[in-house]
C-alpha cells in the first residue's frame, strides 16, 4: 500500500486524485491521522474525502466541538475529529462507541495519541513546500 510515499499537491484537483488513490483502502475502523500546521489543508482533505464518500453536508473543522459525524450509509459514519484544543490528559472515552465500525479522521492526532493507539492507521503529514516561488503541499502517506 502506501509506505513512506510523498505526494506534491499544487491544486485541489491533485488533492482529489490523492483522495481517490486512498479510497480503496478506507474501511470501517480505519483511522486517518492528519498532521500538519494550521492552514496546510487537513480540513480541505477531509472535505474532499466526504464529498467522494457521497456526503452532501458541509464539512467544517470541528475545532470547538471535537467531533462532527457524517452519515455515509446506514449505520456507517465518517467521524471527523479535531484534537487541536486537547491534550493527552483529556479523557475521550465518551467517543469510544462512536469510533467502532466507522471511518475516523483525526486532525492533530498527536495531541491525544492514546485515543487511536493500537488501531489500524494511515498517517498523512501535510507540509508547506515552496518550489520555484510557488506554494505547494507535500503530503507524506504512511501505513
Amino acid at each position: 500500500m502506501f509506505q513512506n510515499q510523498q505526494f506534491f499537491v499544487k491544486n485541489l484537483t491533485e488533492l482529489e486524485q490523492l483522495v481517490d488513490r486512498l479510497l480503496p483502502y478506507l474501511k470501517p475502523d480505519i483511522f486517518l491521522l492528519l498532521q500538519g500546521d494550521l492552514g496546510v489543508g487537513k480540513t480541505t482533505f477531509t472535505q474532499i474525502l466526504a464529498q467522494k464518500l457521497g456526503i452532501k453536508k458541509t464539512v467544517n473543522s470541528p475545532t470547538f466541538t471535537v467531533l462532527q459525524q457524517y452519515k455515509i450509509k446506514y449505520n456507517y459514519y465518517l467521524n471527523h475529529f479535531d484534537f487541536f484544543r486537547l491534550s493527552s490528559q483529556d479523557d475521550l472515552s465518551i467517543f469510544a462507541e462512536l469510533i467502532i465500525n466507522n471511518l475516523n479522521v483525526i486532525e492533530w492526532p498527536e495531541r491525544n495519541p492514546q485515543f487511536w493507539r493500537n488501531k489500524e492507521c494511515i498517517y498523512l503529514t501535510f507540509k508547506f513546500h515552496f518550489f520555484q516561488e510557488k506554494e505547494l503541499r507535500l503530503i507524506e502517506v504512511n501505513v
